[in-house]
This record gives structure tokens, sequence and C-alpha cells, in this order.
């Protein structure tokens, strides 16, 4: 009785019919619960394989049940410890949804589709690799939905950071869908940030080439290596430098590069990696311009060190029991 009503809220968490008072009870409770934790993350991916939604299909729900009763029941050490062995995504999902979709559904492969969901947790870096050897790596904080469709096209959805490096392939067909216009893949290096909290998407083309297009799937900007490209969300303007990619892709090699950033800006990095809140009290402060290698296994109090002893600022760190550690700074 228990273990349903357990599968019963996953569900309704995941599906986003739970409460707020519910999700609170729940997520605190499997902070400190890694059992419980671990089942649900198994839970929500392969609730994910099986592209649920609010909508559900009974065929497709009865086929999710079956597995995961399946998988679930006999409690083996092998496959529960196979299943766990993640860092910050599921690397074994693609072959896990293959496999379930082929023994369910024996007939309807002719139409298979895979849907896919990776999550690099805050203050991580995770590597996505694909079927044709091509690799993705993710950054701190960043989701990742691939969605591949029977004719062999594959559509990415970002929110975050991501570094694709992609081997020359005619037969894959990739687009990174960034709601305001899309990547098209012609076998290439190159790096997008997109994070839905910020206000710019910008895309940095290490090697080969990449189009960006519209919704209408029209070629607007073919992008050369060495181009930095900004794309202003509210006034739709796009900008276009030349910029040293290994910049722009340092943190892929776990280093923070501030080339003439401005305090707010190097703030925002800071946030996004160590998971804390920071003030700065002065927007005078907040302007200041500032030139940094830092590696990001440096912890974020050596990271103030520095920032203090190069224009003498003051901060205060507050540990918080609940929520984010703050940290204030000031002159």
């Amino acid at each position: 009785m228990e273990e349903h009503m357990a599968e019963d809220l996953f569900n309704r968490i995941l599906n986003d019919t739970a409460s707020a008072s519910e999700k609170e009870k729940f997520f605190s409770s499997i902070e400190n619960d890694s059992k419980k934790r671990e089942e649900y993350l198994q839970y929500k991916n392969v609730y994910a394989l099986f592209n649920l939604n609010t909508d559900l299909n009974q065929k497709q729900y009865g086929n999710f049940k079956k597995f995961w009763s399946k998988l679930h029941a006999g409690k083996s050490q092998t496959l529960v410890g196979l299943w766990m062995r993640y860092a910050a995504i599921f690397l074994i999902a693609s072959i896990l949804g293959f496999m379930a979709n082929y023994i369910l559904n024996p007939t309807d492969n002719k139409g298979f589709s895979q849907h896919i969901e990776y999550r690099s947790e805050k203050g991580s870096v995770s590597t996505i690799k694909l079927d044709d050897g091509s690799s993705i790596w993710l950054s701190s904080g960043t989701d990742l939905t691939l969605d591949k469709k029977q004719n062999g096209e594959t559509t990415a959805q970002l929110n975050g950071e991501a570094y694709f490096d992609l081997i020359p392939n005619k037969d894959r067909k990739l687009v990174v869908d960034l709601g305001h216009f899309k990547v098209k893949d012609i076998g290439t290096k190159f790096n997008v940030r997109a994070y839905q909290s910020e206000q710019s998407i910008m895309t940095t083309l290490v090697e080969g080439q990449i189009n960006l297009v519209n919704k209408n799937e029209k070629s607007f900007l073919t992008i050369k290596p060495g181009e930095f490209v900004q794309y202003d969300k509210s006034n739709k303007d796009i900008s276009i430098i030349q910029q040293d990619p290994s910049i722009v892709t340092a943190w892929k090699d776990g280093k923070f590069v501030f080339i003439d950033e401005p305090l707010s800006e190097i703030c925002k990095e800071l946030e996004n990696w160590y998971n804390i809140d920071i003030q700065i009290e002065d927007q005078e402060l907040a302007n200041t311009r500032y030139t940094s290698v830092v590696k990001r296994s440096t912890t974020v109090q050596m990271v103030m060190k520095i920032l203090a002893i190069t224009d003498q600022i003051n901060y205060e760190i507050t540990d918080k029991k609940e929520g984010n550690d703050i940290i204030k700074i000031r002159k």
C-alpha cells in the first residue's frame, strides 16, 4: 500500500498535478533520504523514456507500469546498481528507452521515436555520448531534451549551456531549438548558452559551420569559426563579434575565465556554479570589471578572497540552514 501511495505521489509530481505544499514536503523529504531519492530519480527517468505527460495515453501508461513493475519488483542488485551509476545525467537512458519500447511494443517499432531528458546539476559538468560517437557537454544547472523522430532527425531543447562536438555525419540531422530560433548542425563544434532566466542567447562556433534558422525553417545567418553571436530576447537584436572560442568554452575544461567582465556578470556565473545567492550592495561596484582565470574546483570562499585582493572589496558569507547561502559584497 505504501509503495502504491509513493508511486501515486511520483506521478502527480511529474505531471504537475501535486499541490505546492505536497511538492515542498516531498522535495524536503528526499534531501536526507537517499533511498527514496534514488527511487524517485529512477521512476522519473523511466517515466520520461515513455514520454508521459498530463494527457496520458492508456496503452502508453500501461506499458510504463508493466516495465516499472518488472524493473522494481525483482530489486536485483545488479540491475539497480547499473541503473544508479549516474553522475549528473543518465547515460543509460537511451538504451533502456529503446529496450523498453522494443520489448513491450514489438509491432510498433516502425514509428519508434525517443524522448530523453538529461540534467547537469549545479556545480557539475556532464557528458552525453551519441550513437555515432559525437559528444555533448552540459554545464552547471543545465537541462537538455533530445527528441529523435522516425526519419532520423533529432531536436534538442536547451535550458542552460551546452557544448556540441558533432562528428560530420550526413545521416544525422540535429537541430537545437531555442524557441526564438534554431541552430542547425552541419558537422560542427559549437557552444550555446540559453538559460531561460537570462536575457540573451549566445552561440559560439569553434569549428565547422552552423546555420541559424527561423521558425519557418529559413536560414537567416551562417556563422563562421571564431564568431560569437548574441541574441537579445527583448528587442530581437543580433550582434556578432570575433572572440577566442577557448574563452567561451573554458567551463568545459573546469575553468572560470573572466576577461574584462563586470562583477555583476561574474556573480551570475558564481551563483550558477556554487548554487548560492550573491547581493552586490553598490551599483558602481557591480559595474567594476575584472580579468581572472580560476579553476572551478576552487571554493567560493577562495574565489571571493581573490576578488577582494584584486579590488579591495568586502564581503560577508551567511550560511543558511534552508535555501541557498548568501554572499553580500560591499566596498
